[in-house]
């Protein structure tokens, strides 16, 4: 239902990979591995982030899990933050755009 780069941006944070690694992720997925479209895979590597660490904000309110949801939270705010700020980011924003 959703954007499959979201999907792919998900498990590449997760498993922590390279730029490398996610060319051969996106190869594997459907063997279209065009700049434009690894910049995409780039950009969702950081919405995954926004929305785990605004999941564990909810959390912090609502659930009864015995979680630190505060940490969770900060970790994934943290991760995003820092990978916003490089360069690649930079780059990825304008490979999609079309620039």
């Amino acid at each position: 239902m959703g954007d499959p780069f979201f999907d792919l941006g998900n498990f590449s944070i997760n498993h922590e990979l390279t730029p490398d690694e996610d060319a051969i992720l996106l190869a594997a997925y459907d063997d279209d591995v065009r700049p434009a479209r690894l910049a995409r895979l780039t950009l969702m590597r950081t919405v995954s982030d926004f929305r785990e660490a605004m999941w564990g904000v909810l959390q912090q309110g609502i659930s009864s899990l015995d979680v630190d949801f505060v940490v969770y939270a900060g970790e994934h705010f943290e991760r995003l933050l820092a990978g916003a700020a490089g360069p690649s980011f930079e780059r990825a924003l304008g490979l999609a755009a079309g620039n």
